[in-house]
């Protein structure tokens, strides 16, 4: 029975995940020390195993309830992370930085706040979601390489915005549709 259950915690899509979590502090160093292609390829690894562990897990068979939390966990950590960073070295303006970090930590007190009203928390990324964490993975990879190779302007401009308005647009939809959950289920009870 314990060897079932571990079979089914530790399997590849959870260890991509448990790998782009590992990544995160290696990537945040790279961009500190002002070493923007070493942070650019692990970030691009990083990215590649965030499209792998969800696509394994759905063609396989191999959700699990520890991947649908720990994905999107490992996603937080790797993009806030990033960001903050990129915001310190000037590679990220303030008002993209206060917006991929209110969005998240709007889906955090968010979701704790929903599982202490209905005790009924089950991850279900959207797809604007799922968009926003690939548009910012982009932006991250973006500002990489201009900060490694400082290229078009008006591109770097384009994705600023690009990323923000989805990422406010997410935190918006969670916003509204944990609220609607919210009351729709404490006032089932």
């Amino acid at each position: 029975m314990v060897g079932a259950l571990m079979e089914k915690i530790i399997n590849i899509p959870n260890l991509l995940t448990l790998g782009r979590i590992l990544l995160t502090p290696f990537i945040v160093y790279f961009i500190l020390e002002q070493q923007p292609l070493m942070a650019l390829v692990l970030m691009a690894v990083a990215g590649v195993t965030d499209m792998l562990d969800g696509a394994i897990a759905k063609h396989f068979d191999m959700q699990t309830t520890v991947g649908s939390y720990l994905d999107p966990m490992a996603d937080k950590l790797l993009l806030v992370s990033t960001i903050v960073c990129l915001f310190y070295v000037d590679e990220v303006p303030l008002f993209v930085f206060l917006a991929v970090v209110f969005r998240d930590a709007i889906i955090v007190a968010g979701a704790l706040a929903y599982e202490v009203v209905t005790r009924r928390l089950k991850m279900e990324p959207t797809f604007l979601s799922k968009t926003t964490t690939t548009v910012q993975i982009v932006y991250v990879l973006l500002a990489l390489l201009h900060m490694a190779y400082g290229f078009s302007e008006s591109l770097m401009l384009f994705a600023v915005w690009f990323t923000f308005v989805v990422t406010v647009a997410s935190g918006v939809q969670y916003m509204v549709l944990w609220t609607y959950k919210a009351v729709h289920e404490e006032g089932e009870e």
